[in-house]
């Protein structure tokens, strides 16, 4: 089935210039997220031209190109263009998935749309038509989601490149094994066992790829000979629910932030729609004074309500350097469920720790100063991250 790849590189940066038109054709560089290193995230071909690449800290950026426009994040920004573009595609094609890994990249299953757009690469060009050329969009055709978006990604903007199905062997064949959905570090150890092309990779028996790289290699290898079976799957919309709170002046403090956010959970929690409901994942977004904004979310190990929410975000806000006084906070709660049952304690009940273990340890403490004995305690149950659910910590008598 032909399958199209409409694609906007560089796509944070795309929709600045967007936004701010003047950018446009000015060396682009994007800054990390509030509180993470000062390192650069993407950089637009112009300023790719002058040595700046992603990795580099901030201060090499200044050196190489002085004329860099650095710009932060901006999720509510992106978030919202993002949102835009699939619904202009979906007015045209319903089957529109967004590449979950990828920002900027959306397939279109372009099965039985002969009749509304015509041929594959005309329906491309049609799609197209619908992103704003300031975004530079580019579109790729092929009979599979990965063979589509290589494609797209050899294509110039504004430009369609098709393939068909005789064409799309040869063309995955110079194509660098980069380009494959792996981490980088698979892509070095191909590199390392001299695989640079995917078809390198095509022309290694599969036993050999499997044997090496486990399930994942056959994969891999099946994508380089473009046998791609994944179809295109549309987003279902979850059910959602959004509250927004205007602070009555500018947030500075992280005390004035969890004040926001549990009026925000509190008057989430009170709608009728989550009454006795739990939910499973919560973002709080901001917008700054002058137009930036940053994200923070919180996927929860066990659905949870109202303090669980304030809590698990609370915790994302304890280490988060704010990077400019917040006029608007805006929570967004996905995943809504029934709450599930939890065996707790009968009242009067309390575990005991064994009279053995603590009389050691307090010898052990007479002794030597401390007991040497540790307990693990819950940190972040509701973390999808083992290491941060539990800490060690002394036992304490």
């Amino acid at each position: 089935m032909p399958i199209a790849c409409v694609a906007v590189p560089h796509f944070a940066l795309r929709v600045a210039a967007l936004e701010r038109p003047d950018l446009d054709g000015a060396p682009l560089v994007l800054g990390p997220p509030p509180g993470a290193r000062p390192l650069v995230a993407d950089a637009s071909p112009e300023a790719a031209a002058r040595g700046i690449r992603p990795g580099q800290g901030l201060r090499e950026v200044t050196a190489l190109c002085p004329a860099a426009v650095v710009l932060p994040p901006h999720p509510l920004r992106e978030a919202a263009a993002s949102r835009r573009v699939a619904d202009g595609l979906a007015l045209l094609a319903p089957r529109v998935e967004a590449d979950p890994d990828r920002p900027g990249f959306w397939y279109v299953d372009l099965a039985g749309s002969d009749r509304l757009l015509g041929p594959p690469p005309l329906a491309a060009e049609r799609l197209l038509a619908t992103v704003p050329p300031l975004l530079r969009p580019r579109a790729g055709v092929a009979l599979g989601k990965f063979a589509a978006r290589v494609a797209a990604g050899s294509a110039k903007a504004g430009a369609v490149r098709a393939l068909s199905q005789e064409e799309t062997l040869a063309f995955l064949a110079d194509s660098r094994v980069s380009v494959l959905p792996v981490r980088p570090e698979t892509v070095r150890r191909m590199e390392r066992l001299g695989l640079r092309t995917l078809g390198d990779l095509a022309a290694l028996p599969p036993a050999a790829v499997a044997a090496r790289f486990g399930t994942e290699g056959r994969h891999l290898w099946e994508l380089a000979r473009g046998i791609d079976r994944d179809p295109v799957h549309p987003q279902p919309e979850p059910e959602t629910v959004v509250e927004e709170l205007e602070m009555p002046v500018p947030a500075t403090s992280r005390e004035m932030l969890l004040i926001g956010l549990a009026r925000l959970a509190g008057r989430a929690f009170a709608r009728p729609s989550l009454q006795d409901r739990h939910v499973r994942q919560a973002r709080l977004r901001a917008l700054l004074e002058g137009g930036g904004s940053w994200e923070q979310a919180a996927t929860l190990r066990l659905p949870g309500g109202r303090q669980t929410v304030v809590e698990a975000l609370g915790y994302r806000l304890a280490d988060l350097l704010l990077p400019g006084p917040v006029e608007r906070l805006t929570l967004e709660l996905v995943g809504i469920v029934a709450p599930g049952g939890r065996q707790e304690l009968l009242p009067g009940f309390r575990a005991r720790r064994p009279r053995e273990l603590v009389e050691a340890a307090r010898r052990l403490k007479q002794r030597y100063g401390s007991s040497g004995l540790y307990m693990t305690v819950e940190v972040e149950p509701w973390s999808r991250i083992p290491e941060r659910r539990l800490a060690l910590i002394a036992y304490d008598l």
